[in-house]
């Protein structure tokens, strides 16, 4: 499964594992690390640069330490060499970001300080307290200030105190009671350093998950808002336009002939109306039924829309009659329209019961007169439309 399954529950997929303080979903884990890729590069950049010039400085005091010691310059060069791993780390940090983001950068410049700390017990002449404070200051920096994986942490913490508690023990001739000191400063320096980090890393993790439920409802709600302004839109479209053939009803003719008849008047331009009503529907359906009968209006539509010139207003009137509003156009031009119309209709086959069928118009044709209202116009068109019919049929009848 991946994030963006339908079926995986929010709550298994930012489920954090307890021990490891991570995304138990693998996919999870991953795409947080790569949303905190940026930020996350150049805190660390910055913390190893800053933690690899502390490191550098106390050269300073080992060299006040070790005066005329031979061995300060093994623990010079050793200084020397963990900064020179810490500063090239910084450097490849753009470049070898995976390794930097996945823990595996970090966790090798902290071992190499840790290792070098540890060796220097044994060379650097100071107290075992000293040592011990410093160990403790190295331990923070590991668990709160070079951001790392939380179990990565822990590891190498948890390692390095064992071998300076060895090292200790061997170097320095120590009482119990020193003994426990130390192993008690230890103990109690890994255990607040692991909840540091761990709470680091759970809260990082947690704000991740907050912002990624809070994404989630926000595309479920636009996805929501979406679907109810496609439906609205269905809605609308629905109300004024026929299901059947897809073209404007009877409710949207009228609404459409005002708004014509208001334009036409205002440019001074003709209106004309041409009315169609398929010859025989009747008996089409009664052979063929009623979807069958659906697939000749259809077809009837799509020769009105390789026909009609543009503008034009084809709507379903009713049954099988269809009426076009043609703003611009003259009556004399109009009746053209419509005989080509009649003329298409009679030659495009319909393919009925794997039998192709032709079938014919009957059309009126009438042009608005000046101030004439609508159902006037109607009616006009209307006795031009069974003029045509009670003439035979197939034919234009244009009316003045």
């Amino acid at each position: 499964m991946s994030l963006a399954d339908p079926e995986r529950h929010l709550s298994d997929v930012y489920r954090i594992d307890r021990l490891t303080a991570e995304f138990l979903f693998p996919e999870t884990e991953q795409a947080f690390r790569s949303s905190i890729r940026d930020a996350w590069i150049e805190e660390t950049r910055r913390a190893i640069f800053l933690a690899a010039l502390f490191f550098l400085m106390f050269a300073f005091t080992d060299h006040v330490i070790m005066i005329g010691d031979p061995d300060y310059f093994l623990v010079l060069a050793s200084r020397i060499v963990v900064t020179a791993v810490a500063l090239s780390a910084a450097y490849s940090a753009q470049r070898l970001w995976r390794h930097m983001v996945d823990g595996f950068i970090p966790s090798v410049v902290v071992v190499f300080g840790l290792a070098a700390f540890v060796w220097k017990v044994t060379v650097v002449p100071v107290d075992y307290g000293v040592h011990g404070m410093g160990m403790m200051a190295m331990l923070l920096g590991v668990y709160v200030f070079i951001p790392n994986r939380f179990l990565n942490v822990v590891v190498i913490a948890l390692v390095a105190s064992f071998g300076f508690m060895l090292v200790t023990l061997i170097h320095f001739n120590l009482s119990l009671g020193q003994i426990l000191t130390v192993l008690a400063l230890l103990v109690v320096t890994n255990i607040l350093g692991a909840m540091a980090a761990r709470r680091t890393s759970l809260t990082m993790r947690k704000d991740y998950c907050a912002q990624a439920v809070l994404r989630a409802a926000n595309e479920r709600l636009e996805r929501e808002a979406e679907e109810r302004r496609r439906l609205e839109a269905e809605l609308r479209h629905r109300a004024d336009h026929d299901d059947t053939t897809g073209v404007a009803n009877r409710a949207a003719f009228f609404d459409a002939a005002g708004r014509l008849f208001a334009e036409t008047e205002e440019a001074r331009q003709p209106l004309s109306l041409i009315m169609a009503d398929v010859d025989y529907f009747k008996q089409l359906n009664g052979t063929y039924g009623h979807l069958r009968g659906d697939d000749v209006l259809r077809a009837l539509v799509e020769v009105c829309a390789a026909v009609l010139p543009q503008p034009y207003f084809l709507a379903r009137f009713g049954g099988e009659e269809f009426v076009v509003l043609l703003p611009g156009t003259a009556l004399e031009g109009a009746g053209r329209v419509a005989e080509r119309v009649r003329a298409e209709c009679q030659r495009m086959p319909v393919a009925i019961a794997e039998v192709a069928i032709h079938f014919s118009i009957s059309a009126g044709v009438v042009q608005r007169r000046p101030g004439e209202r609508l159902n006037v116009l109607l009616r006009r068109a209307d006795e031009a439309m069974f003029a045509a019919k009670y003439r035979g049929r197939n034919r234009v009848e244009v009316a003045d």
